[in-house]
Order: structure tokens, then C-alpha cells, then sequence
């Protein structure tokens, strides 16, 4: 049955009233019959189906209006919205290119914008960001910490039978770490979070991280005289060593040197750049022999490795980091390098504040406190001299411990 429209139905209920208003005329002064009856209670049902039809016309029509006047708007200015709403939480984090379920809005289909084929972003580069093993970093520390060392130890005598024994002295010091400070802040415009096509402020969090790990990774590595935080490396006097066909047996030499002081060859981490690396990956362990070579395995001679540009940098007059000319190895022992972070990491995200309202833009800021404290400065009788940690300058020379 064709559907009729609002005119047609009203046509419908205007004859229907009239009818029913002549037969209330024809029984103006009587009872209406039995037949009449019949009519009357036919016309009225007939008048409110043409009512109900009609409201369900004008709800639709009213919908038609509604739907109009959305699909009016501005592809551009609705996806903004959406994006938008990311940003303050009234809608997921996530926005998709397209529904992953049906009936989901948070997806760029959904906003109505024009598909386009977006990649993923191209990332900047990052090397050598990789902590040596052995090395944890304590989170959370509160309060003054004090590592308590003795510094020397006591001999046994041989004396006479009444003869009396030496005073000796036990000394100690203590340790304590320098906390500092660090932090970076990244101002964000506004409109750059509305118009982006991809979740941005989860983007710049995620670059927090890796300004984090860079962070770690040039402190720990570098032989840079850091006034801050710094490394067991940091001004850092090198020895030489010759990495050539005796490659083997003097990083084993360096490594010895480490377990005459009491330290155990377990637990040493090697360190170098790519190109050192690529060398002991093809430098046999004896020259002419078929014994492997000196990397393989994942371990150099033996011992796990890590592998950073940072070993081979320092500061310049500026204060810049930059490469150096030469190229050098690190031995560590990294259980006996506190890093740790103090108190609360703050994560802030400030997009109302007076100061960047003016502005018009989000503010994320990374505060926390952190310190490094190398504890073996004063194991073996050494006056605040580094004992578990060596920088070696790649040499040519034959002799894997000259100044």
C-alpha cells in the first residue's frame, strides 16, 4: 500500500470530520441509530489514524531537518570537534582511521572527513640508547641516603710471646648522592592539537620518554667532564689499549686488571661504538687460527657488551657535546653505580592556566630529581678514585696499558 503524504492525510481527515459532522446534524434532535452508531465510531477512528500518520510525518520530516543541517556543516570543523573532545577526555584517546566495530565513533570515517592515505609518521633516529647490564635504576627514593665504606683493612702480625700488638685503625667514609633537578617542557599551540590527524599530545609524551633514555644514556657513556650528573666515565683519565691481532688477549688483560682488585669477571659490561664492534666482529681471537672471533655470539671476548656513539664524546669550549677524533672501549662493573630518580616523576599536562592561555597552547612539562653515585671511589684504599669503571683509548701501539 503506497504511502500517503501529510496533504493526502489531511485531505482524508478534513472529508472524515465533515462527515462525521453531517451525521450529527441528521440526528440533531434524536438518537443516533444503531447503523449511525457504526458510522460515528468508523469516522473517528479514521480521523485519529489520519492524526497519529500525521505526527509521524512531521517527527521525520523534523529528523530530515536535523540530518540536513548536519551533513551542512564542515567536514573539517567536525573533525575538529572530534579531536577536540580527545583532548579533553569526552572521547577516547585513540582515534582510528576506521571503525573497528560497528556503531564506533572515534574514527575518522565516522567524523565524515575525507579519506586520505595517512603513513605513519617518519621517526627521528636514536642510537646507542641501549644501559649497560648490571645497571638498575631505583625509582621513588625519599629521604638522605648514606653509603657507609671502609676504606682499609687490618694485617695479621707475627709477634713475640709477651710482645704487644700494633693499633690498628679501621677507617670509614661515607657516600651520599647529589640530587638534581632535570625536567623538560614542551609548549604545544592549541591549534595544532585541534587540527592534527593523529592523537599529538600522546606523541610528545612518547618523545618525553626518549628524551629520557638519551639523557641516561649520554650521562652513563660519555667521557664528558659533566658538571651536573655524570657517569663513572665523566673526566675520566683513558689508558690505551690495542685492539688489533692481539685484540683477545688484551681486552682479557683489561678485564684482569678489574679482577686483581677484586672484582668479578661476571659481572663486567663492555662498551664501544659501531665501527669498534664491526672490527672485533671479524678480528680472529688468534691470528691464523681457527678459534672464532673476538665478538661472536653476542659477547666480546666472552663478556656481554653494549653499543653507543655516546663513548666516543665529550664537551667542547662551549659546553656542546661532540664527538671526539678517537676511539675508545669502557669496562664496568655497573653494581656498584647507583642511578636512582628521587621522590615523585610529575607528569603535567597544563592547557587552562592563565600563563599559557594567553598564548593559546598546552604546556607538557616532565619534572623529577634524579642522581648518580659511583660507590666504588673508595673501595681498595682509593681517595675518591673510580675502582670499578676504565676508559681505553683505541690505540695502535703494542702496549694495552700506557698513559
Amino acid at each position: 500500500m503506497e504511502k500517503k503524504t501529510f496533504a493526502q492525510l489531511r485531505e482524508q481527515r478534513l472529508a472524515a470530520n465533515e462527515k462525521l459532522g453531517d451525521l450529527y446534524l441528521a440526528a440533531k434532535n434524536r438518537e443516533l441509530t444503531d447503523e449511525e452508531k457504526m458510522q460515528e465510531m468508523n469516522l473517528t477512528r479514521e480521523i485519529r489514524q489520519c492524526e497519529d500518520a500525521m505526527r509521524g510525518l512531521n517527527l521525520e520530516s523534523e529528523n530530515m531537518k536535523a540530518n540536513e543541517k548536519r551533513e551542512q556543516r564542515q567536514k573539517a570543523t567536525y573533525f575538529r570537534e572530534l579531536l577536540k573532545d580527545v583532548r579533553l577526555g569526552k572521547a577516547e584517546r585513540e582515534i582510528l582511521l576506521n571503525p573497528a566495530v560497528e556503531g564506533q565513533t572515534n574514527n575518522i570515517e565516522a567524523s565524515g572527513a575525507i579519506n586520505l592515505t595517512i603513513h605513519d609518521m617518519i621517526p627521528t633516529l636514536h642510537e646507542g640508547l641501549g644501559l649497560p647490564e648490571g645497571l638498575r635504576m631505583v625509582t621513588g627514593v625519599t629521604g638522605n641516603e648514606i653509603w657507609p665504606v671502609s676504606v682499609n683493612d687490618v694485617e695479621m702480625e707475627e709477634v713475640g710471646e709477651v710482645e704487644a700488638l700494633t693499633d690498628q685503625v679501621l677507617n670509614f667514609a661515607n657516600i651520599t648522592p647529589t640530587v638534581r633537578r632535570i625536567g623538560l617542557t614542551v609548549p604545544v599551540s592549541n591549534r595544532a592539537i585541534d587540527n592534527a590527524a593523529f592523537d599529538l599530545m600522546a606523541f610528545v609524551q612518547a618523545k618525553f620518554a626518549i628524551a629520557m633514555r638519551e639523557y641516561l644514556a649520554k650521562k652513563i657513556y660519555s667521557q664528558a667532564a659533566w658538571t651536573g650528573n655524570k657517569g663513572p666515565f665523566g673526566g675520566k683519565t683513558p689508558k690505551n689499549i690495542n685492539l688489533g691481532t692481539d685484540a683477545y688477549k688484551n681486552i682479557l688483560a683489561a678485564v684482569a686488571e678489574f679482577s686483581n682488585k677484586g672484582f668479578f669477571e661476571g659481572n663486567v659490561c663492555l662498551s664501544m661504538d659501531r665501527v669498534t664492534e664491526a672490527e672485533l666482529m671479524a678480528t680472529p681471537k688468534i691470528a691464523g687460527a681457527a678459534g672464532g672471533f673476538v665478538i661472536e655470539n653476542g659477547k666480546c671476548a666472552g663478556f656481554p657488551y653494549t653499543v653507543s656513539h655516546y663513548v666516543n664524546t665529550t664537551l667542547d669550549s662551549a659546553g656542546n657535546l661532540v664527538a671526539t677524533e678517537d676511539r675508545y672501549i669502557e669496562v664496568g662493573y655497573w653494581e656498584w653505580f647507583a642511578l636512582q630518580t628521587h621522590d615523585e616523576v610529575r607528569l603535567s599536562v597544563d592547557a587552562t592556566s592563565q600563563a599559557v592561555a594567553k598564548k593559546n597552547i598546552t604546556a607538557v612539562t616532565l619534572n623529577l630529581a634524579a642522581s648518580m653515585t659511583d660507590l666504588s671511589t673508595y673501595i681498595n684504599g682509593a681517595n675518591n678514585q673510580s675502582q670499578a669503571f676504565g676508559l681505553y683509548k683505541v690505540v695502535s701501539n703494542e702496549d694495552p696499558t700506557t698513559e
